[in-house]
């Protein structure tokens, strides 16, 4: 079962619709607006694994998405 932490790199503006619209996707358990190297940080779990890829793909294509960097938990 594919558990991620997924840093978000965003548009300055857009944090809000960003994070409403990757809270609603299935599979994510938690997303956070946080400071650092990255803008946000969401934590999925989904199976099988091409949920996972689906998951990533949207998020990648949400308007206001500039970058991701996925992290898949080992344990």
């Amino acid at each position: 079962m594919p558990k991620a932490f997924i840093m978000i790199d965003i548009q300055p503006g857009t944090e809000d619709k960003v994070q409403g619209a990757v809270r609603k996707l299935a599979g994510v358990q938690m997303v956070y607006q946080v400071t650092g190297e990255h803008d946000m940080i969401a934590f999925v779990d989904a199976e099988p694994y091409e949920e996972f890829a689906v998951i990533l793909a949207t998020i990648r294509a949400t308007p206001g998405v500039r970058d991701t960097d996925s992290h898949l938990v080992l344990r």
